[in-house]
């Protein structure tokens, strides 16, 4: 009987992935058509994958700009996208938040888990729990679409809420 070593020089291991080029520590701006900042992604790592064209970043951290103003982050656990990027699959925990004029006024925070989005679109989707949080209350549901440009957003079902009045002067 032939006893086959797994570690011999020439086998190869059929489930191991071989990454053509990385980066650590990156960031990456998307310009339009003008020349303004369409969005930028940054990481702590990223590596592709040439066999399927994918590349998967650490900690993806992706601002959201309308004009040249920051206008929505978007921070997740790990992401996975084509070389060309027109399709980011956000994986673990992810946070979007959309900025005020200044910190004190900053609008509305998503809590979710495992987001699609299409940069170019500005468009995010999941149909995860998600927690909605912004100056009138708490908002729980399963599912949501959010439209970044528009700056609205669709809540999917099991809606529910905690709101607090306005005082009245």
């Amino acid at each position: 009987m032939l006893n086959e070593d797994p570690a011999r020089p020439g086998r190869t291991d059929p489930n191991r992935r071989t990454a053509n080029y990385f980066m650590e520590e990156f960031t990456l701006t998307l310009m339009d058509q003008k020349g303004l900042p369409l969005y930028r992604l940054a990481g702590t790592h990223m590596v592709h994958y040439p066999d399927n064209d994918t590349v998967e970043v650490t900690a993806p951290h992706a601002v959201f700009y309308r004009q040249d103003t920051p206008h929505w982050e978007v921070v997740a656990e790990q992401g996975l996208t084509n070389s060309q990027g027109d399709e980011i699959y956000l994986l673990g925990e992810v946070v979007i938040r959309q900025f005020g004029a200044d910190a004190k006024t900053n609008k509305m925070k998503i809590f979710t888990q495992d987001m699609r989005v299409e940069p170019w679109a500005k468009y995010a989707e999941t149909n995860q729990p998600i927690t909605l949080l912004n100056s009138f209350g708490k908002t729980h549901a399963i599912g949501a679409q959010v439209y970044l440009k528009e700056e609205r957003i669709e809540l999917l079902s099991q809606v529910r809420g905690d709101y607090e009045p306005t005082p009245r002067p």
